[in-house]
């Protein structure tokens, strides 16, 4: 299931040496925080980890399945109450014909919300 243009939309992107960065924006009535949790929502990790996929696969143009991911540290939980606007900060991205390697920062100014190391298969 794609989240994109569902739990969340892309507000802007910005790419500088050695990292791309997507601003993404999440829908607090989404039917997702209805469920986890009702009256206090929070973003459930497999959402965090499919928004970096599908953020990845816009970054690379291709379509991608994740094969591993070597780490993920969830620090912080996401309310959407409380931080609507989130940035999915990717760097030490390696693209080969095999398939892409990266890390992924969630994180806004003040606070990071999860680290993620994945590597995906084209």
């Amino acid at each position: 299931m794609k989240l994109l243009d569902s739990l969340y939309t892309i507000v802007s992107e910005d790419v500088a040496e050695g990292r791309h960065s997507y601003t993404i924006e999440l829908d607090p009535e989404h039917f997702i925080y209805k469920a986890h949790f009702p009256g206090e929502p929070i973003t459930p990790g497999v959402c965090i980890m499919q928004i970096a996929h599908e953020l990845l696969e816009k970054l690379c143009d291709c379509q991608l399945n994740i094969e591993c991911v070597k780490s993920v540290k969830f620090l912080r939980v996401i309310s959407p109450n409380e931080n609507t606007t989130i940035n999915y900060i990717f760097q030490k991205v390696t693209i080969d014909e095999g398939g892409v390697k990266c890390q992924v920062e969630v994180a806004t100014e003040e606070v990071t919300f999860a680290k993620l190391s994945i590597v995906c298969s084209k």
